[in-house]
């Protein structure tokens, strides 16, 4: 009667045995049992077949796998000075088909590179002012380094001063705050198409109003006051004297009807000048 193996004999033999092979035959054991391993792993986690070959120790799919295929439609990029205007507008644009939704920004600098990461055909929605820049900044940046981009300025009722500053930089589109649910999706899907749109409520609007009174210069000091800057600080942004600065605010006052600066600002904001 055969004596009963004792325990670990058989670990001692395997042991024997593979320290009396050759170096590399230890590696090829160790390796087709790492790629047998590997290859149980695979088709359970991740139902992906490969076929091995042996072949200069390659690996490769019997298959080329599928790639899914890429999103062409346009992507929407929003720029407002507030947030939450961009998370707002952009929940209207995930429900708009023919377009993707894509970054926010909401300061010039941040605006440029969103704009320039873009891949394929691209659509600005722009409010009337960024966190350092007001709407004609905005668009003179996106205009002469994104011409290809296409722009959807959104704006107030009340904010025809902007609309007409909109359309004399080359905006594609313009649509107002109080009507974005129904025309935004109009507008995204006629610019798709390669169209510009101005809705005829606008035109009407703007023939019916007096032509913009104010000088650009006029437009860039405005635009600061409503920042919260000072005289010298405004001087030391456009590169004028503080004098110069003084005498522009005087023009403003007339033009506007106002005589502080307070009114001015306000007057400026609503858009009524």
């Amino acid at each position: 009667m055969a004596s009963p193996t004792r325990p670990g004999s058989e670990m001692r033999k395997l042991a024997l045995i593979l320290n009396s092979m050759p170096l590399h035959t230890n590696f090829l054991l160790f390796f087709n049992g790492l790629r047998a391993a590997c290859h149980a792993i695979l088709q359970k986690y991740f139902a992906i077949f490969f076929v091995y070959s042996w072949d200069m120790g390659e690996l490769r799919p019997d298959t080329d796998l599928t790639v899914a295929p890429q999103d062409d439609r346009p992507e929407v990029v929003i720029a407002d000075r507030q947030l939450i205007v961009c998370q707002g507008i952009a929940s209207l644009v995930a429900q708009i088909p023919e377009v993707r939704q894509g970054q926010f920004a909401t300061d010039l600098p941040n605006l440029s590179k969103t704009l320039n990461a873009l891949e394929g055909q691209g659509i600005l929605i722009l409010g009337v002012r960024l966190v350092d820049a007001d709407l004609t900044r905005a668009l003179d940046m996106v205009r002469a380094d994104f011409p290809q981009v296409m722009v959807v300025v959104v704006a107030e009722d009340t904010e025809l001063a902007f609309i007409r500053t909109a359309i004399k930089s080359g905006a594609n589109s313009i649509c107002m705050m109080s009507q974005i649910l129904t025309s935004l999706p109009k507008i995204l899907g006629k610019l798709v198409e390669g169209h510009s749109i101005l809705p005829t409520d606008i035109l009407r609007k703007l023939t019916s109003e007096k032509t913009d009174s104010l000088s650009r210069r006029e437009h860039e000091i405005l635009a600061l006051l409503v920042d919260g800057l000072t005289n010298f600080q405004i001087s030391a942004r456009l590169g004028l004297s503080e004098n110069t600065v003084k005498y522009y605010l005087k023009a403003i006052y007339q033009k506007l009807d106002v005589n502080s600066r307070g009114a001015a600002i306000a007057k400026y904001v609503a858009g009524n000048y």
